[in-house]
């Protein structure tokens, strides 16, 4: 048996190049760019006939409440909803289209 001896940084190091993994869009990701938008535009005074703010925390409860009870059709569901509110928002109405060009240019 070799003797004990203190590793070295040098033996730590890896030449495993690191993968880059496109992670899916999570309801934590999702409501946090609704609300950044809803923020945006109250800050820049556009008025929104709707914000989806309410159904968006509803729906990412619901998400998180059955991914836990690993009922992952139903939460997948509710992740559609949240990503069609957040596309769909943006690309129907004409105040979102109006935040998506101010958010662009800044």
């Amino acid at each position: 048996m070799a003797p004990w001896r203190p590793r070295t940084w040098s033996a730590w190091w890896s030449t495993v190049q690191p993968k880059t993994i496109a992670h899916p869009p999570t309801r934590v990701s999702l409501t946090k760019q609704l609300k950044s938008w809803v923020d945006f535009a109250h800050k820049h005074g556009i008025g929104l006939r709707q914000s989806y703010l309410r159904v968006v925390k509803r729906a990412a409860i619901i998400v998180g409440r059955d991914m836990h009870a690993r009922q992952v059709k139903r939460a997948n569901a509710q992740l559609k909803f949240l990503r069609t509110r957040l596309a769909g928002s943006s690309a129907t109405s004409p105040a979102w289209s109006i935040i998506a060009r101010i958010w662009r240019q800044n």
